[in-house]
C-alpha cells in the first residue's frame, strides 16, 4: 500500500513536492468507512485521491513522476543499456541550476507488514544515491548505494541486511553487477535476493498507470481478459451498468500470421531500442504479437431483438470505457494501486462518481487497491463523496514550477461548498483568463503608424 510519494526536479516539479495517502487525524469520524485499515492502530490509509488544477499546472507530471519511479525500479538493471543514459531523466528546464541538476524520487510504502521508505537520486547519466530504510518500528537503513564516477560503494549498516556471511557474498555480487545508470534495488532482484526481490517486486508491479494515448493497447488488454467466460461476463455486467445500451460481449481471436507477425516484432524492438521508457510498458521483454481479438457488444433493438455491433462502431466514449476496465477491474482484484490521468475523458461524470464510490467502498474494494487521478470534473468535489484529504490542488508559479497542495491546508468545514469555493479560487489551482488578451486575439486592431511605418507601409 502506498503512504506516500515525494519528488524533486522532474518536469514542472522543481522543488520538493509530496503527495500523502495517509489518512489526517480528525476529530470527528470523517468517512472512516473510505480509510484502509493496517497493522498499526494509528495509521489508516486513503483508497483515493483527486488532483485538481488548471491546465498545464503539473497535474500530470505528478503522476508521471510516481509512474517513471515504478519504471525505473523495473528496468534499470533488465533493459537499459549498460553505458547509455537513463531514459527518465526529465528535469525542469526553466533555470540554468535544475535543467542539468538531479532528480529525486522516493516513496513510503506497507508490504508484508512492514513500512519501507526507499528513493534514488540520479542525473542523466547515473544513479548518484539510494537508500532503503525499514521505518516500522525505528529507522534501520538496510542498504545505502552510492556512486562516483564509474565506481559504485553499498553500505549495510549494523548488517540489518547480510546477517551471515552467505548473505553477505550474495549482496556482494549484487554490487559487482549493479552499473552505475541502474539501481541497486532492480539488480537485487535480479539475483533472486529473497527480501529485496519482494520489495522490488511490489515497487514495479504494484502500480497501474492509464493515459489517454495507451487506449489502443488497453482496448486489446480487456478484450483478451474477455476470452475468460467468467471475466467475460464481469466486463459486460460493467458496461451493462454504465447505461451504454450493452448487455453482452462477444470475443473471438485469430492468430496473426507469420508474414505479418515478423514485421511488427522486428519494428517495434527498433522502436523499443530508442524509446525504450515508452515501449516497455507495452511491449515488455519475451513478448510476442497477440492474437488479433475481435470484440462485438450486443445491444437490444427494434422488438428486444439483440444486434451485435463492431467496437469500430461504438463511441469514442463506450471504447474508452471498455478500455480502462481491464487495468481497474486488475487492480481491484490484486490491492494494488491505479493512476489515471484525466478522469473525465474515459468517464461521464457520474460514471466518475461511482468509480470512487467503487474505490472508497470496503465491500467493493476489499483488498484495499488505491487511486490517485487527475480531474478537471468539479462534480466530485463533494464531501459527501471525498474527504477533505482526498482532494489536491496543483498551482504553477510565475516562473513555471508546480505546488502540490492538500485542500485540508485550508481547513474547510465539513459541510462546507467545495465545489463552488474552487471555481471562485478560494483555493487556488485555476487558471487566469486575462479578457484583455482573449479581445486582443479575436478582434482585429487597426494597425498604429509605427507598425506601417516598420512594414514598409505608408
Amino acid at each position: 500500500m502506498l503512504l506516500r510519494f515525494r519528488c524533486k526536479n522532474f518536469r514542472s516539479i522543481r522543488e520538493e513536492q509530496e503527495i500523502s495517502l495517509v489518512a489526517a487525524k480528525t476529530r470527528t469520524d470523517e468517512k472512516s468507512e473510505s480509510l484502509i485499515g493496517t497493522p498499526f492502530e494509528d495509521l489508516k490509509l486513503l483508497r483515493c485521491v483527486a488532483i485538481y488544477g488548471a491546465n498545464a499546472s503539473g497535474k500530470s507530471n505528478v503522476l508521471a513522476a510516481l509512474s517513471a519511479f515504478s519504471q525505473i525500479v523495473s528496468q534499470s538493471q533488465r533493459l537499459w543499456k549498460p553505458n547509455g543514459p537513463i531514459p527518465a531523466y526529465a528535469p525542469f528546464l526553466l533555470d540554468e541550476t535544475s535543467r542539468n541538476g538531479d532528480t529525486e524520487l522516493e516513496v513510503r510504502f506497507l508490504v508484508d507488514s512492514a513500512i519501507y521508505r526507499y528513493g534514488f537520486r540520479f542525473d542523466k547519466t547515473t544513479i548518484r544515491d539510494e537508500w532503503l530504510t525499514d521505518t516500522t518500528n525505528r529507522d534501520k537503513v538496510l542498504f545505502r548505494r552510492t556512486t562516483e564516477g564509474a565506481k559504485t560503494r553499498v553500505s549495510f549498516p549494523n548488517k540489518n541486511l547480510g546477517k551471515t556471511l552467505e548473505e553477505s557474498r550474495h549482496l556482494e555480487g549484487i554490487r559487482l553487477d549493479v552499473r552505475p545508470n541502474s539501481l541497486f534495488l532492480s539488480a537485487s532482484a535480479q539475483r533472486n535476493h529473497p527480501i529485496l526481490s519482494r520489495i522490488c517486486a511490489y515497487l514495479s508491479d504494484g502500480l497501474e498507470a492509464i493515459r489517454g494515448q495507451d487506449i489502443p493497447g488497453l482496448m486489446a488488454r480487456t478484450a483478451a481478459m474477455c476470452s475468460e467466460g467468467s471475466r467475460r461476463e464481469q466486463i459486460a455486467k460493467m458496461m451493462e451498468f454504465a447505461d451504454t445500451g450493452i448487455n453482452g460481449l462477444a470475443v473471438s481471436s485469430q492468430e496473426v500470421p507469420d508474414g505479418v507477425k515478423r514485421p511488427i516484432l522486428a519494428l517495434f524492438s527498433a522502436l523499443k531500442e530508442e524509446h525504450i521508457e515508452d515501449f516497455s510498458r507495452i511491449w515488455p521483454d519475451g513478448f510476442t504479437v497477440p492474437p488479433d481479438f475481435e470484440i462485438r457488444m450486443t445491444h437490444q433493438g427494434v422488438g428486444a431483438r439483440p444486434y451485435q455491433l463492431e467496437a469500430s462502431q461504438e463511441s469514442d466514449g463506450t471504447i474508452a470505457y471498455f478500455s480502462i476496465l481491464g487495468p481497474l477491474l486488475d487492480v481491484l482484484k490484486d490491492g494494488r494501486v491505479l493512476l489515471i490521468d484525466e478522469l473525465e475523458s474515459s468517464l461521464h461524470p457520474a460514471l466518475a462518481r461511482e468509480l470512487v464510490r467503487v474505490f472508497n467502498s470496503p465491500d467493493l474494494n476489499p483488498k484495499g487497491a488505491q487511486i490517485i487521478f487527475t480531474t478537471h470534473s468539479t462534480t466530485l468535489l463533494d464531501l459527501e463523496l471525498l474527504r477533505r484529504d482526498q482532494i489536491w490542488f496543483t498551482e504553477k508559479s510565475r516562473d513555471g514550477a508546480t505546488r502540490l497542495y492538500p485542500l485540508s491546508d485550508y481547513q474547510p468545514r465539513t459541510n462546507q461548498n467545495i465545489e463552488a469555493g474552487y471555481l471562485g479560487g478560494r483555493f487556488g489551482a485555476i487558471p487566469f483568463l486575462d479578457g484583455q488578451l482573449l479581445r486582443e486575439s479575436l478582434i482585429p486592431s487597426e494597425p498604429t503608424q509605427a507598425s506601417l511605418q516598420f512594414s514598409g507601409e505608408v
